[in-house]
């Protein structure tokens, strides 16, 4: 557990860890049941942050403060990816070319479009929310939205078909993942979500599903398989969703 933990703060964020670990893939494949908890790690982090901001400043502004702490934190891991996946995907290519724009360092209108509405949908969600949420409520969505990103990328691990010709791609890191370690990551996702927000947190937790097969199927009907770009591009595709989801309930909240 401990590996695994410390090789995706390792991989996935700036925090620096300098503790080597041996077979660091093997242990990020397996520790693949802890994914959702180091989200949770990141977004506690993120949290105990957030809470101090909005006192001094104010919810909206702390929000925004907490989502360029995110960036700082992980370095826009993700949003690199959701950028290069939106260039791939949404070009009108054919296969093979899409997935070489994926591979292309520089940014698309894409790619920019997708970052652009990503933080739009961000912001605007929160501020719709806020006249229904109070302060403990506020700061359990900056606790979870790491949880619910990592949670939809664990997802598309299941039977996973890496896409492109490039063995040594990062996605192939986390081909042939075991079911048993999916289930465990989304049923303590689905436990955290369900304590903290109830009947609404099986609601963010079915609708992210759901969202996720179907971003499965739309990537697998354009590259015929899954790469890091896809896969990394799942995490802000899921937190939006759980921001809207929570539009949608926050009569419940």
């Amino acid at each position: 557990m401990i590996d695994s933990l410390i090789l995706y703060f390792q991989f996935f964020t700036r925090i620096p860890i300098p503790i080597a670990v041996d077979e660091p893939e093997e242990k990020m494949r397996s520790g693949v049941r802890f994914f959702s908890l180091f989200g949770l790690m990141i977004g506690f982090l993120e949290a105990v942050v957030y809470w101090p901001l909005q006192y001094l400043f104010s919810p909206s502004i702390a929000w925004v403060m907490i989502l360029f702490l995110d960036v700082m934190l992980t370095g826009g891991f993700h949003l690199d990816a959701l950028s290069d996946m939106a260039d791939g995907l949404f070009s009108s290519r054919d296969k093979d070319r899409m997935l070489e724009i994926m591979k292309d360092s520089r940014v698309g209108s894409n790619g920019v479009l997708a970052i652009v509405f990503y933080y739009l949908l961000l912001v605007f969600s929160f501020l719709v929310l806020l006249p229904n949420l109070n302060i403990q409520l506020q700061t359990t969505i900056v606790l979870l939205l790491n949880l619910i990103g990592k949670n939809g990328i664990s997802l598309l691990f299941y039977q996973m078909q890496y896409s492109g010709n490039n063995s040594q791609g990062l996605g192939t890191t986390f081909l042939n993942v075991k079911k048993q370690n999916i289930l465990i990551c989304q049923l303590f996702s689905f436990f955290v979500l369900f304590i903290f927000l109830g009947r609404v947190g099986i609601v963010c937790f079915i609708v992210n599903l759901l969202i996720v097969w179907l971003y499965r199927k739309l990537v697998m009907n354009k590259v015929n398989g899954l790469n890091g770009d896809t896969l990394g591009a799942c995490s802000p595709i899921s937190q939006v969703v759980f921001l809207l989801t929570l539009i949608l309930m926050r009569g419940f909240l």
